[in-house]
């Protein structure tokens, strides 16, 4: 594998077609390209390839660049639209033809497919010559003003060869190319041609992309040569499959970027899980869970691997609460309150006024950090802060409420911890600065203590004391830590709750 070191900065680009959303494969190219900007003390380019006007459409430019900026690849220069070289393209196709470096051909579509046909019988590939279409024919068509495409006049009897940094040299005979078509009969030129122009006049120094475009480099190649250009460096990244090891596709969940975000992933997490997508650091340096600071310092092109990259929902699911975690209680909050308003409008449910408003949404989203791998979670998870539960979860309720006892110790449990509250209050010291941790940990060991004083005068384990006050206030056996649900939630809310669900209880069938 070659190594992919520049003795200099590059420029390199991203250039998605906005004819649908921006996916994973292609976000993965930007970001490789990125990184390697980054990394070499280069550009960072983008070009929006929009010259298929039937299928090209506004939104889904909105979206690529809406997508870019979430996930932090902004480029370094405006952006180019190829609809806006148009001029600079037509220019660059009469010097070829000027040349004769290429050539109106007006080869029937007929003739066209019955040469196909007999190349597939003969068992060989097509590939199209100028002869194919005799000279007086072709003149004759001219004059009758036929329907014609310009052709690239591919040198034959040549080999074209370029190094790909991922996958070494690759040589095609220019035999199996042929003259292959540049522009239609109406000028509007083709991908292989303005990709070509494109890169040149933004001068590009490395072109990284999926490994779908190797087929296109040699012809690309062509027309570097035509032009006199020295061609780019190429990089070529392997497919990105699903983990059923089929061609990622909506069928294996979200594909587009914009899909992500409304998921709750975090870009970083998606960078981070995305540039493992086919390439990793040295043994060194490895560590799955990277910043992008990281990962720009540890970038190189010369360890993308040349095997197909499996695309992993649940890694993915992993990596983001990694990164959830890693937030600062501050970047924390100010990612979650967004979701949180947005579910819950209205005002939350707390009977503690030592944390009411803002301190008790820091609060509680610092309670359920280790148990969210989404932005999404975080309202599943904090959801009864929100509103006291209604109906509690049947099988739970039968299992831990089902004898009369169990409904007395639960309101035994609840009496316990209305006497103990004011006294937990005082001796920690949390009344005084409310947010601060250790005296809300001091708080909630006090509050426990008595509580386990209850288990064993009463011969039962902790969780028989324990878990029915967390279906009590909570509506479900598991939620963020209990005694610190409780704080949040204040003496009366939690009195309320739990003789809400006795009552419950006592009507099970």
């Amino acid at each position: 594998m070659t190594d992919s070191t520049s003795p200099r900065p590059e420029r390199v680009r991203f250039a998605p077609s906005p004819t649908g959303y921006l996916h994973v494969g292609s976000a993965r190219a930007a970001l490789f390209n990125f990184l390697h900007a980054r990394h070499t003390g280069g550009k960072f380019l983008l070009r929006i390839e929009d010259t298929d006007l039937e299928r090209s459409t506004d939104d889904a430019v909105r979206q690529i660049l809406e997508s870019m900026k979430w996930m932090g690849l902004e480029a370094d220069e405006p952006a180019v639209y190829q609809t806006k070289r148009v001029d600079l393209h037509a220019r660059r196709l009469e010097e070829l033809l000027a040349a004769g470096k290429a050539y109106r051909d007006y080869c029937p579509k007929d003739r066209l497919d019955q040469l196909r046909d007999e190349a597939r019988a003969a068992g060989t590939i097509f590939s199209y010559r100028e002869t194919m279409f005799p000279a007086e024919e072709a003149l004759a068509a001219q004059e009758a003003g036929a329907p014609f495409v310009i052709r690239f006049r591919t040198p034959p009897g040549e080999v074209t060869a370029f190094n790909d940094l991922v996958y070494g040299r690759i040589e095609t005979a220019n035999d199996a190319i042929g003259d292959f078509v540049i522009a239609r009969g109406d000028g509007s030129p083709l991908y292989n041609f303005t990709n070509v122009v494109d890169d040149v006049d933004m001068g590009i120094t490395l072109v990284c992309r999926g490994e779908d475009h190797v087929s296109n480099t040699p012809k690309q190649v062509l027309l570097y040569q035509a032009f006199g250009v020295q061609p780019p460096r190429f990089a070529h990244l392997p497919l990105i499959l699903g983990t059923d090891k089929q061609k990622l596709s909506k069928r294996h969940g979200a594909t587009g970027v914009d899909q992500f975000a409304s998921l709750g992933i975090l870009p970083e997490a998606l960078l981070n899980f995305l540039a493992l997508l086919g390439w990793a650091p040295s043994e060194a340096e490895f560590d799955e869970v990277m910043t992008m600071e990281e990962l720009t310092k540890r970038f190189s092109l010369d360890r993308v691997n040349k095997s197909p990259a499996v695309f992993d929902h649940e890694k993915l699911m992993w990596m983001n609460g990694m990164h959830i975690r890693r937030l600062s209680a501050e970047e924390l909050v100010a990612r979650v309150l967004p979701v949180l308003a947005e579910r819950f409008p209205g005002e939350h449910v707390s009977g503690n006024a030592l944390v009411q408003g803002d301190a008790m949404l820091r609060g509680v989203i610092d309670l359920a950090k280790e148990r969210c791998r989404t932005l999404i979670e975080f309202g599943d998870a904090l959801d009864f802060f929100f509103a006291a539960p209604t109906a509690w979860d049947d099988k739970a309720m039968r299992k831990l409420l089902a004898a009369p006892e169990a409904v007395e110790r639960l309101r035994e449990t609840g009496r316990i911890i209305a006497a103990t509250w004011e006294g937990a209050v005082a001796k920690s010291g949390i009344a005084g600065q409310p947010e601060s941790a250790e005296r809300l940990e001091a708080w909630c060991h006090t509050m426990e203590e008595p509580l386990r004083a209850f288990s064993e005068s009463a011969a039962v384990k902790f969780g028989a004391i324990a878990q029915p006050v967390r279906l009590a206030v909570t509506g479900r056996t598991a939620s963020p830590p209990l005694f610190h649900g409780l704080w949040f939630l204040g003496a009366e809310e939690v009195a309320r709750r739990i003789e809400a669900c006795a009552a419950a209880a006592e009507k099970l069938e």
